[in-house]
């Protein structure tokens, strides 16, 4: 698949998440405020019981509260399914059919509040069913759909009524009605924006959170080679640097940040004359003790190996694998008289190293030593070919040693 193929299912991939994600919200929000409609719920039927009487009110109360129930219970079976994997869609749907009869329901209202000289109540209950629909247009912006049923729902009881009644000041209400239910729906659409653009963007970030985490995991594998898998590397950004910088085996630094190390001293080399040295070893006879021994056995005297030479090195100085059984010593600030002392210390310290197999026999790890300094004239990749040289003249010469290059 070409990166323009992959960019678009990406794409697809997250608008598919965004409008799950959409509904989600809007179920969740919708459960919460059928739970917080009870005060509105008791004002709106008082409003009806003293215009109307206890019947009419208790009639209306009753039905609303059993949409309100309907809510609660379409957003159990929603969550009920979104968890256990199944299909959400039908309970969706219910939900959104439920908005449109919200509306209705709340509409409705002002026909039991209509009566010759009761113009205050008329006035409170369409007070009411304005904050009521500025809640549910919150509400409900997630789903176009819920908003525009439920706008529906609430506007035509009340635009009928103004039809059917000899309201006197029918034509202010119901313009004031149509602009109100405008205005709410405008804002709805912009909430609706808002949330789309925020939910893409949250789901975007997390997307590439997972490729950068991928990526990391994929380059540690490919550094590791035959080495455990770190089946628990994290995602965070923080751990990164980490990850790329050390060795997880042995937790000496990785070959690639050495050599960013070895560059950044290099160049201060050229520019104060400040002396550079290093040291690159190779554990004697390492594949024997893989063959012999077991890998596992092989990585515990890596570790080892690294744990004795890193105790034995000056602070500033800095140790890194390199190689299977190769290892560098990076001896900034040291010239190679200083460099030679020092690597016959590590020579000495890694003859006297050893770890125990499991059948209790003790596995000694002697290594063979190369050691340089950075000339004034020449490159580094020049200076690591010298040490390097230096190091298989050691080994030639019977191991257990060390060659200073010339």
């Amino acid at each position: 698949m070409n990166d323009m193929n992959r960019t678009a299912v990406d794409a697809a991939l997250i608008a598919g998440k965004v409008r799950s994600e959409m509904a989600r919200v809007f179920v969740e929000r919708l459960a919460d405020s059928a739970l917080a409609a009870p005060p509105g719920l008791a004002i709106a039927g008082w409003l009806i019981y003293s215009v109307a009487g206890w019947p009419p009110a208790l009639v209306w109360s009753f039905g609303m509260t059993v949409i309100e129930l309907m809510i609660l219970f379409v957003g159990y079976r929603y969550q009920r399914c979104l968890v256990q994997g199944l299909r959400t869609d039908p309970w969706l749907r219910a939900q959104l059919a439920i908005s449109g009869l919200v509306g209705l329901g709340w509409g409705s209202a002002v026909w039991f509040v209509w009566a010759e000289g009761q113009m205050l109540f008329y006035v409170a209950m369409l007070c009411v069913l304005v904050g009521v629909s500025g809640i549910c247009m919150v509400t409900m912006a997630p789903q176009r759909t819920a908003t525009l049923l439920f706008t529906l729902g609430i506007l035509l009881p009340p635009l009928l009524q103004l039809i059917w009644v000899d309201n006197p000041i029918a034509l202010e209400v119901g313009l004031g009605w149509l602009a109100m239910a405008s205005v709410q729906a405008w804002t709805a659409r912009d909430l609706h924006r808002e949330l789309g653009r925020e939910l893409d963007s949250a789901l975007r970030n997390k997307s590439l959170l997972e490729l950068l985490s991928k990526a990391s995991a994929e380059l540690q594998l490919a550094s590791a080679q035959k080495e455990e898998k770190n089946a628990d590397l994290a995602a965070a950004l923080g751990q990164l640097k980490t990850l790329v910088s050390h060795d997880q085996l042995t937790g000496a630094y990785s070959r690639r940040y050495i050599f960013e190390q070895i560059d950044r001293f290099a160049a201060m080399r050229q520019r104060n004359g400040a002396p550079l040295s290093a040291v690159m070893f190779d554990l004697d006879h390492f594949k024997v003790i893989n063959d012999t021994h077991g890998h596992a056995t092989g990585d515990r005297a890596l570790q080892e190996v690294v744990r004795s030479v890193g105790g034995s090195l000056r602070e500033g100085d800095m140790l890194a694998r390199v190689g299977g059984e190769e290892f560098l010593v990076l001896l900034p600030m040291t010239e190679l008289s200083a460099a030679m002392v020092m690597t016959e210390r590590l020579r000495q310290v890694l003859a006297d190293t050893s770890i125990n197999t499991d059948s209790g026999c003790p596995v000694f790890l002697p290594a063979s030593f190369g050691v340089a300094e950075l000339l004034p004239s020449e490159d580094q990749a020049e200076w690591l070919r010298r040490i390097d040289t230096a190091l298989y003249q050691a080994k030639s010469q019977g191991r257990n040693t060390f060659v200073a290059a010339s």
